[in-house]
């Protein structure tokens, strides 16, 4: 059974472009962020074209998107409630398990390669792999800790 709440709620970015109706501009673009999916209120936009400066509708076209610090979920684009943010960036974890993994490997003086270049750990920001960092990450995780609802294993 599915209702009108379920799929993505995250963040999208519609995009569209067409030639322009009044002086044949080859293309009048725009671009559309929106916060959350249930925002959209049209499949179309207005523009005025950058020459002639006529209002052209322009057809969107919708597809996800996430915010920069990519803290949301990946099926549902909510924003994680597991979250910090740093100097260099925002911490997050997914749940306790997740928060148990990451606070292993950042506290861990000599790091043990898994033999793949498509590890999670290997994916993780530079800054946050960071040897000089580790002290700010590893402050970022106790308050995430502080706050988890359920404790880990």
């Amino acid at each position: 059974m599915k209702t009108e709440r379920d799929g993505w709620h995250g963040p999208v970015l519609g995009m569209g472009k067409r030639p322009c109706r009044s002086c044949g501009l080859k293309w009048v673009r725009v671009e559309k962020e929106l916060e959350d999916a249930s925002k959209i209120k049209s499949e179309s936009s207005s523009e005025k074209c950058p020459q002639c400066n006529s209002e052209n509708e322009v057809a969107l076209e919708f597809t996800r998107t996430e915010p920069s610090d990519h803290a949301i979920d990946p099926f549902f684009g909510l924003e994680l409630a597991l979250k910090e943010p740093t100097r260099h960036g925002t911490v997050w974890v997914y749940g306790a398990e997740h928060l148990k993994h990451l606070k292993e490997y950042i506290a861990a003086q000599h790091r043990v390669s898994s033999g793949t270049k498509w590890s999670y750990f290997t994916r993780l920001p530079k800054w946050v792999k960071a040897a000089q960092n580790r002290e700010e990450i590893l402050k970022a995780i106790t308050k995430l800790e502080r706050r988890l609802i359920t404790k880990c294993c």
